[in-house]
């Protein structure tokens, strides 16, 4: 077994909970406000990419504390030292009066004492981002610090999320439509991760739009299922998945087909992963008197769609996102109506984290936002 620290992304939240379907509780050993510490059998780089709320993934080295820190760093760099310039970077998580600059400083120092031609590429003295990380692989180490105010850990960064391929699987796509939400590649994974299906499993995205949730799907290495009421968007989600077969090598067929989620599915599958229809755009915020027509519509839909899931006895996991509203009273309102209905029907919200029933997902400016859950007949 080895120790590995998984760095979180932005959303802390929706990343412990993504971490806590994949893996099992046993493999969690501490977290910290932006990583986790988990024991694990091992851990290929390749699995990083199935994981949408994680940026870097670093192994155990070595422990310190504040006083040999610089001892022990310049220890490893120089076993890593073939003779020509040395290149690295050195990221602090949680650790405690050390500041990064000094870090830098000293080990600089320290390398060049011993005759190490050496250069380190944080720039402005800053963390590295999971980009840079993922440069730096191809030519030099990356080490990570973490811990607290008693003892540190050092880890080697054996993988970072590859930001350039979410990027091209985003924006380059053949099709796109921003009138039907964008859901971000990252997300989509999150989302398929909270099912806890294992690759291979059979999952449905009922509300497909153009794609993005199946095609993350297909790289994961699942059986994806997409539909959608508009025959536009399956058109749309197939000529997507073409071109992520071409762009990306993926093996793995999809089956896109046309239904209105509200009526039973008569096909199998073992779960569902989905972002539901968000309502019509929102360019401001309304009222909540003004919201209510949509919040009863939306309300309908969902409780149709659970009704319909009802009827066929499904009784695998169903993780979706709903929206919730911002008004322009300052309030949040979510489909709360719609989720006593669903739980009326026996579709119980499991936990997504120790007592988070759900978890939302929105940028400070955002209108709309989603709330993201997780359901078990």
């Amino acid at each position: 077994m080895s120790m590995y620290w998984f760095i979180l992304g932005k959303d802390r939240d929706l990343s412990l909970a993504e971490l806590s379907a994949v893996y099992p509780p046993s493999a969690m050993k501490a977290q910290g406000p932006d990583w986790v510490k988990m024991e694990l059998e091992a851990f290929a780089s390749v699995d990083l990419n199935r994981l949408g709320g994680v940026v870097k993934v670093a192994r155990f080295l070595a422990s310190a504390s504040a006083s040999d820190l610089n001892q022990i760093l310049f220890e490893i760099l120089n076993a890593r030292y073939a003779g020509h310039k040395l290149t690295y970077g050195i990221s602090l998580y949680e650790a405690p009066r050390l500041q990064l600059r000094l870090v830098l400083s000293r080990l600089k120092k320290t390398l060049k004492e011993a005759d190490i031609k050496s250069r380190f590429v944080n720039q402005d003295y800053q963390n590295l981002s999971s980009a840079h990380s993922k440069g730096l692989a191809k030519e030099g180490i990356e080490l990570i610090v973490a811990g607290d105010k008693d003892q540190l850990w050092i880890g080697e960064v054996v993988a970072a999320q590859d930001i350039d391929a979410y990027s091209h699987r985003d924006y380059e796509k053949p099709y796109r439509n921003m009138k039907v939400g964008m859901l971000p590649p990252k997300l989509a994974q999150v989302l398929i991760n909270l099912t806890g299906v294992k690759p291979g499993g059979r999952i449905w995205d009922p509300f497909c739009g153009t794609g993005t949730l199946v095609m993350e799907g297909m790289l994961m290495g699942h059986r994806m299922l997409g539909s959608d009421v508009n025959e536009k968007m399956i058109f749309a989600s197939q000529q997507n998945a073409e071109w992520l077969k071409k762009e990306f090598d993926v093996k793995v067929e999809a089956e896109f087909f046309p239904h209105d989620a509200t009526q039973p599915l008569k096909k199998p599958f073992d779960a569902i992963a989905c972002e539901g229809y968000l309502g019509p755009p929102q360019g401001r915020m309304l009222s909540t008197t003004q919201l209510r027509p949509i919040e009863a519509s939306l309300e309908k839909l969902y409780v149709d769609f659970f009704r319909a899931l009802h009827a066929v006895k499904f009784r695998g996991p169903i993780v979706i996102a709903l929206p919730f509203f911002r008004t322009s009273e300052g309030r949040e309102v979510f489909l709360d109506g719609a989720i006593r209905d669903i739980e009326k029907l026996g579709f119980k919200r499991t936990p997504l984290l120790p007592h988070s029933l759900f978890l939302q997902y929105a940028r400070p400016d955002q209108v709309v936002g989603r709330a993201i859950y997780r359901f078990q007949s």
